[in-house]
């Protein structure tokens, strides 16, 4: 075999190992956002920068070894890369990482929150007793708010009463 197509058969299994290489990354943020899930407007940027980076390696990976030249079997080798590792780990890596490390998150929360609970206790009652006092407060305001209507009606009926009697 020439070195030629050797170098060729070096440089498509780059391109296989390169597809993969993305998708894995790629699966790695499709990990986080299971994990810890956000809006649409991060989702979107966190694509961009992805393909940019993704982008940037297939460059790289074109210039380096084969002088920057698109070649359709290098297109093919990403794409067949993707598609393996896709078919072969995806689902279950997703799916098993992203179950794993929420596991481990809860453990760790529920850990951190153990000390935490000797001080919400606590603020909880206290909370409540302002919360209490508050309505309260209010009920007192309310009821004085009324009778004071009530005073001022009745003040005002019996000076129109007594205004009635003058002409």
């Amino acid at each position: 075999m020439s070195t030629e197509v050797i170098d060729q058969g070096i440089f498509w299994l780059f391109c296989f190992v390169t597809g993969a290489v993305i998708t894995f990354i790629y699966d790695q943020i499709r990990i986080v956002r299971r994990v810890l899930p956000h809006g649409s407007v991060l989702v979107a940027i966190e694509d961009l920068l992805f393909w940019l980076f993704a982008g940037i390696v297939i460059f790289s990976l074109l210039y380096r070894m084969n002088a920057g030249t698109l070649r359709w079997f290098a297109v093919f080798g990403l794409a067949t890369g993707m598609f393996l590792y896709k078919k072969i780990f995806r689902d279950f890596l997703v799916n098993f990482m992203s179950t794993v490390i929420r596991r481990i998150l809860d453990i760790v929360v529920r850990i951190l929150s153990i000390p935490l609970n000797f001080v919400k206790r606590p603020i909880i009652k206290g909370l409540r007793a302002i919360r209490s006092g508050r309505n309260r407060l209010k009920k007192k305001l309310t009821a004085n708010i009324k009778e004071g209507k009530i005073t001022l009606c009745k003040h005002k009926n019996q000076l129109e009463m007594g205004n009635r009697d003058e002409p």
